[in-house]
């Protein structure tokens, strides 16, 4: 499934983009729609109507909550009037919201999350010494679900805002939500920033081409080479659990890091690629996350679309919210104000464990980060004055190598969590690192020239990102260089991934870790 995901898209953006090339200008973005929805009809059938669905009442939603805002006419009206009728306009609005979000959050919460809910109702009514039995939804889950209705979402709260008006080409709004590069792994994007892009037309330069060819390339490096790899090892650590234990399980939790990191990255790297032939710049996703000093700065810098999206329309709505205000004004003002970050946060961060999967494990995954914040937000200050009493700067080598490796371990603790199968799993792993281990003989899981041609090629993505970090621009560089040696270039990257990627008879690549969310 995830090498005939990533041959398609190669193939099938070879194809859309000579269409839209002899395409006249005005009908370009149609092309995209009509390739959005073939490739995803392709992979998920029945499920495109799911997909066609959070279209439509994204579309109507939209158009329903423009119209109230434009039926509030304050002419001739007094103020105490404007203000009632103001009142009265923003309840309407925010009953279609809610009826809009109730349909596409209701859809993903049965298709994704009902078994979950389910077994666990039946478990709990079980401790009850009750006795009851759920029903099982089979239906596969639609592509991207999770990522298409938020980023839907995003576009009916903007307009609610009166961010922009509302998109009355209704195929200009299928386009945003169903656009084929990002609907496999994202990255979320926002709808006045893509739009625009996505819809001028733009002809296909020669810059554009292979720019996004090359990044596409990089993408897919990274998955065959790196990320195909380091799941070999990975796999071997913690299916078999049982038999490790110490060094062996740190191991195994950096190597599927490196894994995780390779395929996500590698993922959007080729939607950007794929986006940039068509001169559609997508959102940034990723910012050298290892470099972070704690925990909040490296989700500031990991999956950066998701954390912004939850921070722009789960924290701040939550976090400004009367109810909460209200709540908080009738306590001590030092608790207030640890309240009107701690809830929303906590809010955030279930919510984000819930996102990345429908099990408990993902929720205490979303709570560890939490608490950590938390922790973090209250033993700051107090750092800070004890720095500033033996005047030590936070920039110090130390310090910044302290507060990156800290981070690093608690980041390592989470992706632990993350790939065990379950909790109870997770927690014989914690406790194995300070056991004993049995012995783990690399090159029987691993052959040796697989293992030198991941160390390489993990080692080139440690050097684009010194080389990024000391200033220097690769694409810039690329692009001083003729198109000629721009497609050599690119053409011989391609065979080095072709030949010496991690693929073969007999080896079963993993699927797609991100792509299940």
């Amino acid at each position: 499934m995830p090498y005939l995901i990533l041959i398609f898209f190669v193939v099938f953006t070879l194809v859309t983009a000579i269409i839209y090339a002899v395409s006249p200008q005005k009908f370009r973005y149609i092309i995209l729609l009509v390739a959005s929805l073939i490739s995803y009809g392709l992979f998920c059938g029945f499920g495109t109507a799911f997909l066609i669905t959070t279209i439509v009442t994204t579309y109507v939603a939209a158009i329903i909550i423009d119209k109230i805002s434009q039926s509030y006419s304050p002419e001739g009206l007094s103020k105490q009037e404007r203000k009632k009728l103001k009142a009265k306009i923003k309840t309407k609005k925010r009953i279609i919201l809610a009826i809009y979000v109730f349909i596409n959050i209701g859809i993903l919460l049965i298709l994704k999350y009902f078994n979950f809910f389910a077994s666990s109702s039946v478990k709990f009514f079980s401790l009850l010494k009750v006795n009851v039995s759920a029903p099982v939804i089979s239906i596969a889950l639609p592509l991207g679900i999770s990522y298409y209705t938020l980023n839907a979402i995003s576009y009916v709260v903007d307009v609610l805002r009166g961010k922009f008006k509302a998109e009355k080409n209704i195929l200009k709004t299928a386009l945003f939500i169903s656009f084929f590069p990002q609907l496999h792994e994202g990255p979320f994007g926002r709808y006045d920033s893509l739009i625009p892009q996505m819809t001028s037309g733009e002809n296909i330069k020669g810059k554009n081409l292979y720019n996004g060819i090359g990044r596409m390339i990089w993408g897919l490096f990274k998955i065959f080479m790196v990320s195909n790899r380091a799941a070999i090892v990975s796999d071997e650590i913690f299916n078999n659990y049982s038999n490790y234990g110490g060094i062996i399980v740190i191991m195994g939790m950096i190597v599927y890091t490196i894994q995780l990191y390779a395929e996500f990255s590698g993922y959007i790297d080729i939607a950007g690629g794929i986006s940039k032939i068509f001169g559609i710049q997508l959102s940034k996703n990723f910012d050298m996350p290892f470099l972070a000093r704690n925990v909040g700065d490296f989700w500031r810098r990991w999956h950066i679309s998701l954390g912004s999206w939850f921070r722009d329309y789960i924290f701040y709505p939550v976090s400004t919210s009367k109810l909460l205000n209200k709540i908080v004004k009738k306590i001590n003002p030092v608790a207030a104000n640890f309240l009107i970050v701690t809830i929303p946060l906590f809010i955030v961060w279930f919510l984000t464990g819930l996102w990345h999967g429908a099990s408990s494990k993902y929720i205490v995954y979303g709570l560890y980060y939490f608490v950590l914040m938390i922790i973090f937000n209250l033993l700051s200050p107090i750092a800070d004055k004890i720095l500033l009493k033996y005047n030590i700067s936070s920039e110090n080598i130390v310090i910044k190598t302290l507060s990156i490796t800290k981070t690093l371990l608690l980041v390592g603790i989470g992706m632990l969590m993350f790939r065990a199968e379950n909790l109870s799993i997770f927690v014989h792993m914690i406790s194995s690192v300070f056991s004993k281990s049995a012995e783990f003989q690399l090159y029987e899981v691993i052959d040796s020239k697989e293992l030198i041609l991941f160390i390489i090629s993990f080692s080139i993505i440690l050097i684009s990102a010194f080389i990024k970090l000391k200033g220097y621009n690769v694409e810039s560089k690329f692009n001083t260089l003729s198109l000629y040696s721009q497609y050599w270039i690119c053409f011989t990257a391609f065979c080095v991934v072709i030949i010496f990627g991690a693929y073969g008879l007999g080896y079963i690549p993993p699927d797609p870790i991100y792509g299940g969310f």
